[in-house]
C-alpha cells in the first residue's frame, strides 16, 4: 500500500512540478510580445546587471530556463567583467543555440584577448550558423592578429550568407579597432567584388574600408571603382566614398571628384569631401569650393570644414571674399576662421568676424565667431572680455575653447615675445590668470577645458602657480555627478602640477532601476518630437534599455526638456539635444548605467550621449546613417520611426517645441 501512496506523491510532485513550468513558460511567451518585465525574475537580473553584479548574474548560469540564463549572460555584455570569461566560456556548451550566440557577442562586449581562444576553439566544434557568426563578429571586438588571421583563413560560397555575414562582421570590427593586415584588406576586396553577394554582406564589409585607418587602398582603386558603380546600396556607396581616400592616386582623385559634380546622395557627397583630404589641396580645392555654394547645409558646412582644417595661406583673402557671400552662418563662420587663421595681415579679417559677432542675435552665430577669432592670439582681450560677461553658457564655452586654442597657437610664443619687446603685455601671465579666473569661475565648462590646458606640458604651467589651492577649491565645490567631466579635468590636473599619480574618483551611485514604471512602459511606446523643422516620431526600446528608457519617459514627465535645443549637429553623423545649457556641457545631477543588448546602429537610431561607460543622463542623440563604431559602445534605446527627413534638416540651435508620448 505504501508503494501505492509514494507512486501518487511521486506523480503528484512532477504533475505540481511540469504545471509550474507550463505555467512559467506561458508567462514567458505571453511577455515577449509584450513587456518582458512583467516577470519578477529577469527584474531581478536586470537590476543584478544594473548594480555590476557579477557573481550573482553567474548563479543564473545554472538556471533550468534558457530565458533567464540567457538575459544573465546578456547582462554580462554591459557589466563588462573579465571575472565572468571563465563562467561564460563554459557556457559555449549550453545545449540552447541562442544562448551560446549570446555568450559569443558577450564575450566580444568584454573585449579582452584571453577570450579569443576561447571562441576561437569553440567555433571549430559549433554546429550552428547563427553562433558561427556571432563567434566571428565577437573575435573581431576582442582578437589579436592570431584571430584576424583565423577569420581570414574561413572559405565561404556566396550563398552562405550567415557564414559570410560573421566574416564580414569579424574583419570589420579589426577594422574599427584600427587592426589591419594585407590578408583581411584582401578578403574584403574579394567580398566586396564577388557578384550576386548579399546586399546586407557588400554593407558590412565596406565598413572595414570606412573605418579601418592605416590600410592603404592604392592597389585596388579599379575594383573599388567598378565596385562603386555597380552598388546599388546608399549605406555602401557611402563608405566607397570614403575608401577612395585611402586609395592615392589620380585615379582614385578623378573618380572623387566625378562625385561632386554628379547628382549624388548628400551623405555620399560628404564623405568624399572628406575623403579628398587625402590628396593635394592643389588638386581638391576646386571642386571643394563649387559645394561651398550648395544648397544643402550639410554639404556646405563640410566643405568649409575642409578649407579651415587644410587651407593655405596664399588664398587667405579669397576664403574672406567668399564668407561674406555665403546665406548660411555655420559655413560662413568656419570660412571667416579659415580666412584668419592663414591670413598674414589678420586685423582687417578680425575686425570683420567682431563686427559680426556684435550685430548678430543668433548665440550659436555668436559663439562661433568667437571661436573664430582663435586665429589671432592677439584677439584674446577681446574674446576674453565677451567670455567672461555674457550670461549665454553657449557663447562663454566657445570663447573658453577659442581662448584654449589661442594659447596652443603655433604662433604665440612669438606673439608673446614681441608684445614683451615693446613693453605692452606678457601673454603668458596674462593668460595664466585667464585660465586661474576660469577655473574660479564655478562654471563647470570653463573649468574643465581650462583644467585640461593648464596640464599641457608644454606650458608649463606646472611651475607657474605656487600652490593648487585655486584648483582644490573648485574640485570641492564640484557637484557630482553633474560635474563628473570638469571633475575627473581638476583632478588630472591637479596630479600634474603636484607631481601625483592620484586621479582617483569617487565611486558614483546609481539609483535603482523604477520597475513599476518600467513594467508600465508599451514596447510600442512612441514618443513624438515636435520641432521647429516638423514631426520626428521615435520607438522606444524598453524590453532592450529598461533603465535608459524608463529615464528618458520620468525626464520628459517632469519637463526636463522644455525648450530643448539641438546643441550638436555633425554632418552624416549625429544629431543631439538633452543639455540645459545648450553647450553640450550640462545634465541633471544623477547618471544612470550603460545598457548594450545586441544591437546595431542604423540610420535613425537613439542613443545615450556619455563621456565614457556608465556616466549617461539626459543628452541624447539621433544617427543620420549606420555607425558601427558606436555598437557596443553607447546604449541604443529607440529608433525613428517617422521624421528622418526632419532629423536631416535639423541645423544647431533648432527648438523642440514639445513632446508627447503616444
Amino acid at each position: 500500500m505504501k508503494y501505492i501512496y509514494l507512486s501518487i506523491v511521486i506523480v503528484f510532485f512532477f504533475s505540481c512540478k511540469s504545471d509550474i513550468k507550463k505555467t512559467i513558460d506561458n508567462k514567458l511567451h505571453k511577455n515577449i510580445e509584450g513587456n518582458i518585465f512583467n516577470d519578477e525574475i529577469l527584474q531581478e537580473i536586470y537590476s543584478l546587471q544594473n548594480s555590476r553584479n557579477t557573481k550573482e548574474l553567474i548563479r543564473y548560469f545554472n538556471n533550468e530556463y534558457p530565458e533567464y540564463r540567457k538575459a544573465a549572460v546578456l547582462a554580462l555584455a554591459s557589466v563588462q567583467d573579465s571575472m565572468a570569461i571563465m563562467s561564460l566560456s563554459i557556457l559555449m556548451n549550453d545545449e540552447d543555440k541562442k544562448i551560446r550566440a549570446t555568450v559569443a557577442y558577450t564575450l566580444g562586449q568584454i573585449k579582452s584577448s584571453s577570450s579569443e581562444q576561447i571562441l576561437i576553439d569553440a567555433y571549430k566544434t559549433e554546429k550552428s550558423l547563427l553562433v558561427k557568426r556571432n563567434i566571428l563578429e565577437a573575435i573581431g571586438k576582442c582578437g589579436t592578429d592570431k584571430g584576424l588571421k583565423f577569420i581570414c583563413e574561413q572559405n565561404f560560397e556566396t550563398k552562405e550568407i550567415v557564414s559570410l555575414t560573421g566574416q564580414a562582421w569579424g574583419l570589420s570590427r579589426y577594422g574599427i579597432r584600427n587592426i589591419v593586415s594585407k590578408q583581411a584588406t584582401e578578403k574584403i576586396i574579394q567580398i566586396i567584388s564577388t557578384p550576386n553577394i548579399s546586399e546586407k554582406v557588400r554593407f558590412i564589409a565596406s565598413v572595414y574600408l570606412s573605418r579601418a585607418k592605416r590600410v592603404d587602398l592604392s592597389m585596388f582603386s579599379a575594383q573599388l571603382i567598378k565596385a562603386f558603380n555597380k552598388e546599388g546600396y546608399l549605406y555602401t556607396r557611402m563608405n566607397l566614398a570614403s575608401a577612395f581616400g585611402k586609395s592615392k592616386n589620380k585615379k582614385s582623385l578623378n573618380f572623387l571628384i566625378s562625385i561632386l559634380k554628379s547628382d549624388y546622395e548628400y551623405r555620399i557627397k560628404i564623405n568624399t569631401i572628406r575623403a579628398l583630404k587625402n590628396f593635394n589641396y592643389e588638386s581638391s580645392s576646386p571642386v571643394i569650393y563649387e559645394q561651398l555654394k550648395n544648397k544643402n547645409i550639410n554639404i556646405s558646412y563640410t566643405a568649409s570644414e575642409y578649407f579651415y582644417r587644410y587651407g593655405k595661406t596664399n588664398e587667405a583673402n579669397k576664403y574672406f571674399g567668399i564668407a561674406r557671400k555665403l546665406p548660411n552662418w555655420r559655413s560662413r563662420a568656419n570660412m571667416l576662421a579659415a580666412s584668419l587663421k592663414y591670413a598674414h595681415n589678420k586685423d582687417l579679417i578680425s575686425k570683420s568676424i567682431k563686427s559680426g559677432y556684435e550685430v548678430t542675435n543668433n548665440e550659436y552665430e555668436k559663439a562661433s565667431l568667437l571661436k573664430a577669432l582663435a586665429g589671432d592670439p592677439m584677439n584674446y582681450k577681446f574674446v576674453e572680455t565677451q567670455t567672461f560677461s555674457t550670461k549665454s553658457k553657449v557663447i562663454s564655452t566657445y570663447g573658453i575653447e577659442a581662448l584654449a586654442k589661442m594659447r596652443e597657437h603655433d604662433s604665440f610664443d612669438e606673439l608673446h615675445r614681441n608684445a614683451l619687446q615693446l613693453k605692452e603685455i606678457n601673454m603668458y601671465d596674462d593668460f595664466a590668470l585667464i585660465f586661474k579666473k576660469a577655473i574660479k569661475s564655478e562654471d563647470i565648462a570653463m573649468i574643465g577645458i581650462a583644467a585640461k590646458v593648464l596640464r599641457n606640458p608644454k606650458f608649463t604651467y606646472n611651475s607657474m602657480y605656487k600652490n593648487t589651492y585655486f584648483l582644490t577649491q573648485a574640485l570641492h565645490k564640484c557637484e557630482l555627478p553633474r560635474d563628473y567631466e570638469a571633475y575627473v579635468e581638476l583632478k588630472e590636473t591637479i596630479s600634474y602640477i603636484n607631481g601625483s599619480e592620484n586621479t582617483s574618483v569617487p565611486n558614483i551611485k546609481r539609483g535603482s532601476i523604477n520597475w513599476e514604471l518600467v513594467s508600465s512602459i508599451s514596447p510600442n511606446q512612441r514618443v513624438i518630437i515636435k520641432t521647429t523643422k516638423g514631426d520626428i516620431t521615435i520607438q522606444l526600446k524598453v524590453n532592450e534599455a529598461p533603465a535608459t528608457v524608463s529615464n528618458f519617459i520620468r525626464l520628459l514627465r517632469n519637463q526636463f526638456y522644455k525648450k530643448s535645443v539641438f546643441h550638436r549637429v555633425v554632418p552624416n553623423f549625429v544629431i543631439q539635444d538633452g543639455c540645459p545649457r545648450g553647450d553640450g556641457w550640462g545634465g541633471p545631477n544623477f547618471m544612470i548605467r550603460s545598457e548594450f543588448p545586441s544591437l546595431y546602429y542604423k540610420e535613425g537610431s537613439v542613443g545615450m550621449a556619455s563621456s565614457g561607460k556608465d556616466t549617461e543622463s539626459s543628452q541624447w542623440f539621433i544617427t543620420l546613417s549606420p555607425m558601427p563604431h558606436l555598437d557596443g559602445r553607447y546604449t541604443i534605446f529607440g529608433t525613428v520611426v517617422d521624421g528622418m527627413d526632419v532629423v536631416h534638416s535639423i541645423e544647431i540651435g533648432d527648438k523642440i517645441l514639445k513632446f508627447s508620448l503616444e
